[in-house]
């Protein structure tokens, strides 16, 4: 029987395995982060006040949907080839093997996604302030958001139209971290941005805490239902 560190390493190494071998879906995530940021100024006036003003914004709605584009499968795999059922009568933790496959996304997710600031800082002419406040806030966020995005996936593991169930879960929940990530950036006074990244870290860590039960608990449900 192994513990609770070695089954959570066991399945940290073979997801970190899997997606190494088919890394399609995170690169298309972050391919679609860039083309969300990179293209939308496009579409504004050349007035780099304004865009400046709307960017944080964009970034961090670029970030949701890159990373509810490389939840959707999550489990899906694991579901099709019957997975999850070892999970439930192996014996182990569900949720402790729900929280390796939620630390193997998001930092396969997260890696892509620092690379491309320094691109996006000179795009848009941030400072090397500026920089380290949007890496920061990225990483403190987008913990809470990949597992409110691997939630909505576990509702919608078995389902055929999952795009809408999904974004119905996800769009009020993610409200709080989309303000405070991009009033993070928007701000710049020491003491609003602290407050910011502390909210956000809180946000992960509840998340991060609680979540992975949950998910534990919805797939069996849907597994025995």
């Amino acid at each position: 029987m192994l513990t609770a560190w070695q089954c959570f390493n066991k399945q940290f190494r073979r997801d970190w395995l899997l997606n190494m071998r088919q890394p399609r879906l995170l690169i298309n995530a972050a391919l679609f982060f860039v083309m969300i940021v990179v293209f939308f100024p496009l579409t504004m006036p050349p007035n780099m006040d304004i865009l400046r003003q709307v960017i944080p914004g964009v970034i961090w709605i670029a970030v949701l949907l890159a990373m509810l584009l490389a939840a959707d499968r999550l489990f899906l795999q694991d579901y099709e080839e019957g997975i999850i059922e070892q999970w439930l009568i192996s014996g182990y933790s569900t949720s402790l093997i729900v929280t390796a496959k939620l630390a193997v996304h998001w930092l396969l997710t997260l890696l892509p996604l620092l690379l491309f600031c320094p691109f996006l800082a000179l795009f848009f002419h941030f400072s090397w302030l500026e920089l380290i406040v949007l890496m920061l806030s990225l990483i403190a966020g987008t913990p809470a958001i990949l597992a409110l995005c691997s939630l909505a996936a576990a509702f919608s593991v078995g389902l055929q139209q999952k795009g809408i169930f999904m974004a119905l879960i996800l769009l009020p929940l993610t409200l709080p971290i989309m303000i405070f990530g991009s009033s993070s950036l928007a701000v710049m006074e020491f003491s609003q941005v602290t407050g910011n990244l502390a909210m956000l870290l809180a946000f992960s860590l509840l998340c991060v805490c609680f979540l992975p039960f949950a998910i534990a608990a919805i797939i069996r449900i849907s597994l025995i239902g």
